[in-house]
């Protein structure tokens, strides 16, 4: 009982608030939903050493807290599995505490305060995630040997774009839970074309804010079991849109995942070279050249001696460089010269849905040139 009193005392309404997570207004009936969630993400990361987030980090033991009136709270995932018994209990207990807040909060809609962003990972906030594909090709032959998953959000007037949603996924929970989710759809994809192409391999974007200190590996793991695909048919694509430092232990999960045989490439070379530093011993094994660099490629003498810089010091490096970008067959010949081997870009396929890239994937792209 003494826990229960004390949440009531320090949790009252009008005061809640979500330190460390983004913030967002609404007016509508998750108003309650999101505040009461905060409060109690609030109170079981002061009471316990455990680490807890609000979202669907698939790193953990998820589980809702169900309210008194059978509604669900909130969505939390507890990151350690020791004592998870007692753990679950606390989170009960207090979810009984805050049920009278929550029944409050529901008559108080018309006064929106600073809410916690509260995204599953799965559905954005104006509709459903889903995958899309672009083609990775050997720039030479235009044969396809990789396509790259992005992620892409439907709604009812049409798919919006990376831009219209990636700033609502900036925690590390919520961008873990949307890797999870195109990382499933993706292995996915590779499964059902596996007859056809057994050969395809896949990469999956990735930021370093998302890695969490253990569990990935294990993520990563359970998905390829899953599917039945292999290990080496999955390249994960680092990227750095949110300035982030690795420690120790979350260089640790990107080393045991490469020795499961899954590759590991950089986005946007050269400006990356600062997490390459960052990333020490951990083996990558590709880099993605960032996309502004090709689209200069027929400015002039001096753009192309630029790329030939970048793609010496890749090979220096032990890496291997992929084009983004590429729009027109100037821009391809040029990278030929240079010595790129692989690119993707426009000039050979837009971004689609698997079901229409499956009926191309078997044919050069480049068969009109």
């Amino acid at each position: 009982m003494a826990l229960v009193k004390k949440t009531r005392v320090n949790l009252k309404p009008g005061r809640l608030r979500a330190d460390g997570l983004g913030v967002r207004e609404s007016n509508g009936p998750d108003l309650a939903t999101s505040r009461v969630g905060a409060a109690l993400l609030q109170y079981l990361r002061r009471e316990t050493s455990a680490v807890w987030s609000l979202g669907s980090s698939p790193i953990g033991i998820p589980f809702g807290v169900i309210s008194t009136d059978g509604t669900l709270l909130g969505y939390l995932c507890m990151v350690t599995e020791e004592n998870a018994g007692r753990y679950r209990r606390l989170g009960a207990a207090v979810a009984q505490a805050l049920a009278p807040l929550l029944e409050a909060e529901q008559k108080t809609f018309g006064d929106p305060l600073p809410l916690a962003d509260v995204s599953l990972g799965i559905d954005a906030p104006d509709g459903r995630m889903t995958a899309y594909f672009q083609p990775i090709v050997v720039l030479r032959t235009g044969e396809v040997v990789a396509v790259e998953a992005l992620a892409r959000v439907q709604t009812p007037e049409g798919v919006l774009g990376p831009d219209s949603f990636l700033d609502s996924y900036r925690t590390g929970p919520a961008m873990l839970g949307m890797f999870d989710r195109i990382l499933e759809s993706t292995l996915a994809f590779l499964a059902e074309q596996h007859h056809r192409l057994p050969n395809l391999s896949a990469s999956v974007n990735m930021e370093l804010a998302a890695v969490p200190s253990h569990g990935l590996a294990d993520l990563v793991r359970r998905h390829l079991e899953a599917a039945g695909t292999p290990a080496d048919s999955l390249t994960i694509e680092l990227n750095e849109r949110i300035p982030y430092s690795l420690d120790d232990d979350s260089r640790q999960q990107l080393d045991e995942i490469a020795s499961l045989g899954v590759k590991l490439l950089l986005d946007d070379f050269p400006s990356s070279l600062r997490a390459l530093d960052g990333l020490r011993d951990v083996p990558i094994s590709g880099a993605k050249l960032d996309r502004r660099y090709v689209k200069q490629l027929t400015a002039g003498e001096h753009a192309v001696a630029e790329v030939r810089a970048i793609l010496a010091h890749a090979r220096e490096l032990d890496i291997e460089i992929i084009a983004e970008g590429v729009e027109t067959e100037r821009q391809r010949d040029v990278l030929l010269e240079l010595g790129c081997r692989f690119g993707q870009g426009y000039a050979f396929a837009v971004p689609q849905p698997g079901s229409s890239l499956a009926a191309v994937l078997t044919a050069p792209l480049v068969t009109g040139w």
